[in-house]
């Protein structure tokens, strides 16, 4: 899961552009691909993102940061749109006196995205999916998302699929 963290930023951004946006989904994943828009990080983000260290001599390294994994973040993307109606229906019974109208559109989106790993991607740890959607809430959102985020996501978990 460490590895995929940057495709799963690129995905939500994705998601954001694309829903909340409601830019084109191929204008928003070419954008992405390009990192142009709002996807242009320019050397000060880049700095900041604890996702993509910069190395010197990057081909030499063998810790150098892996080149974005495209097909993932694209599967992730598409995959979180094709079942968000189904991934919305599983999350709102779980949301304690909320509605998913009144969640933010970030949270609202790291849910969408990390239930639809929960529920379609067996081959990741529910751990580590968990973990990673409270990391991205925590810097994203508000300072009490990565908990609520936490709580949804860890009883989705634990909810028999149906």
């Amino acid at each position: 899961m460490a590895l995929e963290r940057r495709e799963h930023r690129i995905a939500l951004e994705i998601l954001y552009a694309a829903v909340i946006g409601k830019a084109p989904l191929e204008e928003a994943l070419e954008q992405a691909r390009s990192g142009v828009g709002v996807f242009g990080r320019g050397d000060e983000a880049a700095r900041e993102d604890p996702y993509e260290p910069v190395y010197p001599a990057v081909d030499q390294r063998v810790d150098a940061p892996k080149p974005t994994d495209w097909d993932l973040v694209e599967s992730l993307v598409r995959g979180t749109l094709e079942h968000r109606s189904e991934l919305e229906a599983r999350i709102e019974p779980l949301l304690k006196r909320w509605t998913l109208e009144r969640v933010s559109g970030v949270d609202k989106l790291i849910m969408l995205l990390a239930a639809y790993e929960l529920c379609y991607r067996a081959d990741m740890q529910t751990t580590a999916i968990i973990n990673h959607a409270v990391e991205l809430a925590h810097r994203l959102s508000t300072e009490r998302s990565g908990e609520f985020v936490n709580g949804v996501l860890d009883a989705l978990a634990k909810t028999p699929k149906s």
